[in-house]
């Protein structure tokens, strides 16, 4: 998941509705969701912003267990829907 945020960074979208039917038509189902300090450490008590990582199915295995939430969650459309001037929201896109 290290490498998907890393090469996210340079490749992301603003959460908006589109994009989340985008990725729903491209076959995801979750995004992993990653709080990130101004100096890229990961913190999801305070973050400066959030980078959510699309996939497809969940781990299996109990030790990648972290924060999923489904593209049609209500948070998600929440966060599309709104303007949040304290926390940035960024999508990786898939290549």
């Amino acid at each position: 998941m290290r490498r998907a945020i890393a090469e996210g960074r340079s490749r992301k979208a603003i959460l908006c509705p589109e994009t989340l039917s985008l990725l729903e038509s491209k076959g995801y189902k979750f995004v992993l969701v990653k709080g990130l300090t101004i100096d890229n450490h990961y913190d999801h008590v305070d973050p400066h912003y959030l980078i959510l990582v699309p996939v497809k199915e969940l781990p299996k295995d109990p030790a990648l267990k972290d924060v999923y939430a489904p593209l049609h969650s209500e948070i998600l459309q929440q966060w599309a829907m709104e303007k949040n001037d304290t926390t940035e929201i960024v999508i990786t896109m898939p290549g």
